[in-house]
């Protein structure tokens, strides 16, 4: 997948940026030959890691709780991808010259990569390791000839894989924590968190979400679920019946409401929200009546 809108073997050109944090502008740094060919390199070690993870693509999940590494994209377009995609879209952009006078103000770096074909890729990385070393000024050294010489001049460390990598359609993210970070998806799942409830209430007409909308937004947990759930081309298709029975089974009451709507206690509405999230289910393998679980990560397989 990662491999159908960039050529990784045949890149012709590469460009060098940082966003500053104090400003948010984006700026383009000189950068030599070799200081290139290593950003080149970083870009393939990243899709290589890609290609190397056993699973198959899966789209990013606002709510998933990602632990191991898996192969995880979202549309560029994607509405918690607009930052990102603000990335991509940069075209042209005044080179910083003095990049050391600006070091400790950089946000993330990002290098913009031409294949033959002329198509871009982007890669994009969290800067807390370029600034890891401007405070070693004077106490690195580099071999030369048997002999250790030091080096006088500031140095920035450049890591050995990008956070992300932006193509024309797609989001491929190897560190999701560092791609929300980038993204301020916090942010946004925050601003947006009463809409995402709107749609809820609305799509499914036996549920009564009016009050968890009214605080949504103070309770990031519950607005990622919310997110979500808001996601889901087939709300209108849940049924009420199933909804009652796995809630009771999970200890979540409702009580019914003058226009028919089940309302959850103030104590199950996060419960709820998992529940309609897929991430609450009921397995009985024993025969026994089973157990009720929680899965804060989780994976769709295909049978």
């Amino acid at each position: 997948m990662i491999d159908q809108s960039f050529d990784f073997g045949e890149i012709v050109s590469v460009n060098f940026g940082v966003s500053l944090r104090s400003n948010g502008n984006m700026h383009f740094v000189p950068t030599d030959a070799a200081t290139k060919d290593a950003l080149k390199q970083i870009l393939r070690q990243t899709r290589g890691i890609f290609v190397g993870l056993p699973d198959e693509w899966e789209p990013y999940d606002i709510s998933e709780d990602y632990g191991a590494r898996r192969r995880v994209y979202a549309p560029r377009d994607n509405e918690f991808m607009r930052e990102i995609a603000t990335v991509f879209d940069a075209g042209a952009l005044d080179d910083l010259a003095n990049i050391s006078d600006h070091a400790y103000d950089v946000e993330f770096y990002f290098a913009e990569f031409r294949d033959g074909l002329n198509r871009k890729a982007v890669g994009i990385r969290k800067a807390t390791q370029l600034k890891g070393t401007l405070n070693a000024r004077n106490r690195l050294v580099r071999l030369v000839d048997d002999t250790l010489v030091l080096i006088q001049e500031d140095v920035l460390n450049l890591d050995t894989e990008f956070d992300l990598i932006v193509t024309d359609p797609h989001v491929f993210i190897l560190n999701p924590r560092q791609t929300e970070h980038l993204a301020k998806i916090v942010q946004q799942v925050a601003s947006t968190a009463a809409e995402k409830v709107k749609v809820i209430h609305d799509s499914i007409p036996f549920l009564d979400l009016s009050r968890i909308a009214e605080k949504i937004g103070n309770h990031p947990r519950m607005a990622r679920h919310a997110a979500s759930i808001a996601l889901n081309p087939n709300l209108a298709n849940f049924q009420r019946p199933a909804i009652e029975s796995l809630a009771a089974k999970h200890g979540i009451k409702f009580k019914e409401l003058g226009d028919g709507r089940l309302q959850c206690r103030v104590s199950d509405e996060a419960r709820l929200l998992e529940l309609l999230d897929a991430r609450r289910y009921h397995l009985d393998l024993q025969g026994d009546g089973g157990a009720p679980y929680r899965a804060t990560a989780r994976q769709r397989v295909s049978a």
